[in-house]
């Protein structure tokens, strides 16, 4: 029905029927008259962009003065179309904007908002899943409550039973010990898997829940399972909870106690869902008896781009809807946005609740200690992963040992040494490089997760790390390189072979710093790959075995100054010829001595000492590097007002 026609318009800013008017001011008053249970209340909140290129940039309005409050046991559905700007209210709500131009004002219990202890008291739950898939159920929990608890509040024995309290909430009873899973591995159901998720957020006692489609891709009875588990949990804790949707079912649209309905960003409706059908009802929009309210309502506040008549028409709509229930809400004394002054009070600092949230992290060494054991857990679990470290270089290291199985001391085996020597750079470098970084990228959207919602240091995150995959590179390593040591044949000394291998670990210890950077910095892991095999590559081809640095052009000399390849090359190569005397074949090259091959190649500008301590110094660049773009990446900078 077309609103223009309706004979009831006490909805409209002017006229209509009194009686009618002052019961639904009447209703609504009494559903937002106890302020002291309104946790979180949000007036005339602007969100405006930029789009499009540099100097062809145009400003877009998100959110066009919406206004509203949540209270404690409440769980409220945020609903519109794709484009309605429900995700951008979510986040503004919970602190997570980024980029952007907010403003209005959030407060939180009456008070302004602090960044550092507002999301201590309030959880997010994204739409993706994002958990470690070879973890069970117990263990995801389990990691969760240990790293977002504060140990000078709750005992080892508490957090457990935190635990199990949340399983039981969730009703994960049967899915204690599986696996979440994921493409390779089989794991829990789809609605197990989102009530995993929810659960990581309950087990820190949140007041505030918020929930971005949480319903996407679940089945209609494991939808309304999700929904009344938020619900109940909510009455129970006495939280409030925000959630968007897309389209619920009738009966999932009946959970909720209120309903927020956006179109283009602004609001078209928010108060009960009990009385949502009436308001529309008796503004010209009767919803059929048998039709789902939520999909009525969409349908009402979507744009229809279909033609250019069906647009025209679908915007004057929205403009009225819109309009109809801002001239509504202007009528009521405590609707949110009204009487603004009188909300934006200062609590005194003794009586602001953000300031009675606890801010401390638990120790350094207890949250390194947890993600260690976290991460050694998960890297023994990935079966490809662990045997991509440890079986591949064994049979690299038996098959290139058998290659050049046994060298001799004339002008062939010099050749052939220096071949020996390269494949040992090249294993300290590509078959490190990219399995690792595999698993470091795959990890980066928990991460993020994680780190936004305080659970742990960067630091702490960043030493785990580091204590679980360079162990892993080294043990492999070291079997690499006595196997093709030995088998090969190169110079039998002890400190030769004790030299040797702390070059090779060196070089390895680089490539893994060097893998942070990339799997850190950039964003993609298939961009990461490309630019990081471009970068190998290069330093593999300057380590001085294809080209005579005494020939390269002065243009790219310098490449070899910046190459940790090339130092570990040239450093090996010193500890394998010196001392060593060569015998000539007839009609070959002919090098009297070792040093002779590593000053024909380049490879003595530096002593084995000074290209060690070059190596160490471009670990700790790239290491400290690969830390700085950890902080700057897995921390958003949120917009707060």
């Amino acid at each position: 029905m077309d609103g223009a026609n309706s004979k009831n318009k006490f909805y409209a800013i002017k006229g209509g029927s009194s009686a009618t008017l002052q019961y639904h001011q009447s209703k609504l008053h009494s559903k937002l008259q106890c302020d002291s249970d309104v946790i979180l209340r949000w007036n005339e909140l602007n969100y405006e962009v930029r789009l499009g290129t540099k100097g062809n940039q145009q400003q877009r309005t998100i959110l066009h003065g919406t206004s509203g409050q949540a209270k404690t046991g409440e769980i409220i559905a945020i609903i519109g179309s794709s484009g309605a700007g429900k995700t951008t209210l979510l986040n503004a709500l919970s602190g997570r904007i980024v980029g952007g131009r907010l403003s209005g004002q959030i407060l939180f219990r009456g008070a302004k908002r602090h960044p550092g202890s507002f999301k201590r008291v309030t959880a997010y739950v994204q739409q993706d899943d994002l958990m470690h898939p070879l973890l069970t159920v117990q263990e995801t929990l389990s990691y969760a409550s240990k790293l977002r608890l504060p140990n000078n509040q709750y005992s080892a024995e508490q957090k457990a039973e935190r635990v199990n309290t949340v399983i039981r909430q969730l009703r994960l009873e049967a899915a204690r010990n599986t696996k979440i899973g994921d493409a390779a591995t089989r794991g829990v159901s789809g609605g197990e898997r989102k009530r995993v998720s929810i659960g990581t957020e309950l087990l820190t006692d949140p007041r505030l829940l918020f929930l971005d489609e949480p319903t996407s891709g679940l089945d209609s009875n494991s939808s309304e399972l999700v929904v009344e588990l938020v619900k109940k949990v909510s009455v129970e804790q006495g939280l409030a909870a925000l959630m968007t949707i897309h389209q619920p079912s009738a009966r999932i649209f009946n959970i909720f106690d209120k309903v927020i309905l956006l179109s283009q960003g602004r609001v078209v409706y928010f108060g009960p869902t009990s009385t949502a059908i009436e308001y529309f009802a008796n503004i010209g929009y009767q919803c059929p008896v048998h039709e789902n309210p939520a999909d009525y309502f969409t349908d009402l506040m979507t744009l229809d781009y279909r033609s250019d008549d069906a647009l025209a028409r679908s915007k004057i709509r929205v403009n009225e809807l819109s309009n109809r229930f801002a001239g509504y809400a202007s009528l009521q004394p405590d609707y949110p946005g009204n009487g603004r002054k009188q909300l934006a009070m200062q609590l005194p600092a003794d009586d602001d609740p953000a300031s009675k949230c606890p801010t401390s992290h638990n120790s350094w060494f207890y949250e390194y200690a947890t993600l260690a054991r976290r991460d050694w857990v998960n890297i023994i679990r990935n079966t490809s992963f662990f045997l991509s470290q440890m079986v591949q270089p064994l049979v690299m290291g038996l098959f290139m040992g058998f290659m050049y199985f046994v060298l001799g001391n004339d002008s062939v085996s010099v050749q052939n040494r220096l071949g020996v020597l390269y494949i040992i750079v090249v294993q300290g470098t590509f078959p490190i490089f990219m399995p690792q970084l595999a698993v470091f990228s795959a990890e980066q959207g928990i991460t993020t997760r994680e780190r936004a919602s305080a659970s742990y240091r960067a630091s702490t995150y960043y030493a785990s790390k580091t204590t679980t995959f360079i162990p892993i590179a080294l043990v492999a390593n070291t079997i690499f390189y006595a196997c093709i040591y030995f088998i090969s044949g190169l110079a039998l000394s002890v400190d030769k072979f004790f030299i040797g291998l702390a070059l090779f670990h060196g070089l390895t210890s680089v490539s893994i710093s060097l893998m942070f950077v990339f799997g850190a910095a950039v964003q993609s892991v298939e961009v990461a790959y490309v630019l990081s095999t471009g970068v190998i590559t290069t330093q593999l081809l300057y380590t001085g075995l294809f080209a005579n640095f005494h020939t390269v052009s002065q243009a790219l000399r310098w490449i070899r100054w910046l190459n940790p390849v090339y130092y570990a090359y040239a450093a090996l190569a010193q500890n394998e010829f010196r001392g060593m005397d060569l015998t000539c074949s007839k009609d070959m090259q002919c090098y009297e001595s070792g040093d002779q091959v590593v000053k024909s190649y380049g490879l003595d500008q530096f002593t084995i000492g000074q290209n060690g301590l070059f190596i160490v110094a471009i670990g700790a660049i790239f290491y400290v590097g690969g830390y700085a773009c950890l902080r700057w990446k897995a921390k958003p900078k949120f917009t707060w007002i």
